[in-house]
């Protein structure tokens, strides 16, 4: 059973992950899964990219996880092998991140940088679902915007300075 997990978790990934040097995904430990799934599928816009779960033993062998079995949900944001790749783990009980205030604080993954053609559909869906705007900028080749998931991760959305947003 140990070897068809295996095989399995390497064919998911072997089929997602493009062959070629660079990172390949983003890991992010969620404390609640159905509502980082709710996020970034309807607010973010990331594709379902398939998902797996782990064993005990798995996890003991990676050294990494504390011999705890745990599950991983996928996503993409975009198509095409440079697509962000972004895996939520989650476990059955797991300790909450630590609270950050600002990117100052070394709280593991401080922020991630996504990058959109079009920021109004991403910022209309963030206001739509009580999402607040932490912060905007326009500047000659871009404009950003800061909201925060559900874990309080930062996340950096990026696109074109045209059309400029209106943040209230």
């Amino acid at each position: 059973m140990k070897k068809l997990i295996f095989i399995f978790c390497l064919c998911t990934l072997l089929k997602v992950f493009p062959q070629s040097e660079g990172i390949s995904a983003i890991g992010y430990v969620v404390e609640n899964i159905n509502s980082s799934v709710e996020f970034y599928t309807n607010v973010i816009g990331m594709e379902p990219a398939g998902s797996f779960d782990l064993d005990s033993d798995w996890s003991r062998d990676a050294g990494a996880a504390g011999n705890k079995p745990f599950s991983v949900k996928m996503f993409r944001l975009g198509s095409g092998p440079e697509a962000t790749v972004l895996k939520l783990a989650y476990f059955k009980q797991s300790a909450p991140r630590v609270a950050q205030n600002a990117l100052d604080s070394p709280a593991g993954i401080n922020y991630i940088t996504l990058k959109y053609q079009n920021l109004h559909p991403v910022v209309r869906r963030a206001k739509e679902a009580g999402i607040p705007i932490l912060g905007h900028v326009i500047r000659d080749s871009y404009q950003l915007v800061f909201i925060r998931d559900p874990d309080g991760l930062f996340l950096e959305l990026v696109g074109p300075p045209e059309p400029p947003l209106v943040v209230d």
